[in-house]
């Protein structure tokens, strides 16, 4: 098991999209014993500042970022624990601005490369079931879902102590 650390600030569907990726995470996290989350793509995480500060910027942050649309496409897998299985986000030039804001209120600008996606599985599993669990979703997704807001969220410790502390309505 896996811990995270400070504050992430995510961007998360609605509606018939929520409900279709929380129920791909939920039989994941349920046949495989895999924890459980809400579907999200990350715009920054681990952010380490006080509360105060971090929700101070994460509301200048969301000052600075127009509604968009992101679309998710294809499956995929790294040997990483929250990376295990994945959709990829299409990193579109408002995803990609929207990160480097982010990136540089955080003074993040040395981060490693943005990789955009919304996770399906988090855990350390074999390559083998990875692909076999692939075959069984289909490789290819094509989920768009709109982000008229953004949420600052607590990411300490165990994914079930999670929470959403804030959310932010974008204009």
């Amino acid at each position: 098991m896996s811990m995270a650390k400070g504050y992430s600030i995510w961007m998360m569907p609605t509606g018939d999209v929520y409900r279709k990726l929380s129920g791909i995470i939920s039989e994941l996290s349920s046949k495989y014993s895999a924890p459980k989350f809400e579907p999200h793509v990350t715009l920054l995480g681990e952010l380490l500042e006080s509360e105060d500060v971090v929700l101070s910027k994460t509301e200048q942050l969301s000052k600075t970022i127009k509604p968009f649309s992101i679309k998710l496409a294809l499956v995929d897998y790294l040997d990483q624990y929250f990376r295990c299985l994945f959709l990829r986000a299409e990193e579109t030039n408002y995803l990609t601005d929207a990160n480097n804001n982010a990136r540089e209120l955080f003074n993040r600008q040395q981060d490693p490369k943005f990789m955009p996606h919304l996770s399906l599985m988090y855990g350390d599993f074999p390559t083998r079931l990875k692909d076999e669990i692939i075959r069984q979703l289909g490789k290819e997704f094509n989920v768009i879902f709109d982000v008229k807001s953004i949420h600052l969220v607590s990411t300490n410790n165990e994914t079930k102590e999670w929470h959403r502390v804030k959310e932010f309505v974008l204009e």
